[in-house]
């Protein structure tokens, strides 16, 4: 983790984003304030997005009240389990 005090640095977006592609960079501002800055891999961020979709949430919601198309008990035959 790097910690930039920006009372004391003044780095540029581009030099915090170098930094972040390495580790987990950290802003701390004259009051007090702290922020985060993080690679993210673009699976997690998808992931992300989709949790917060009420629409996509929805989806799934009526998908589990689906029925199922095949008992479980009719799939073990099938596959001789």
């Amino acid at each position: 983790m790097k910690l930039i005090e920006l009372q004391e640095n003044h780095p540029t977006l581009d030099d915090v984003i170098g930094l972040a592609r390495e580790e987990l960079v950290v802003l701390r501002q004259p009051d007090g304030s702290v922020f985060a800055l993080s690679h993210v891999d673009d699976f997690a961020f998808e992931v992300e997005l989709l949790k917060n979709d009420p629409e996509f949430m929805a989806y799934l919601q009526k998908r589990s009240l689906e029925p199922a198309v095949i008992s479980l008990k009719d799939l073990r035959k099938e596959l001789a389990v």
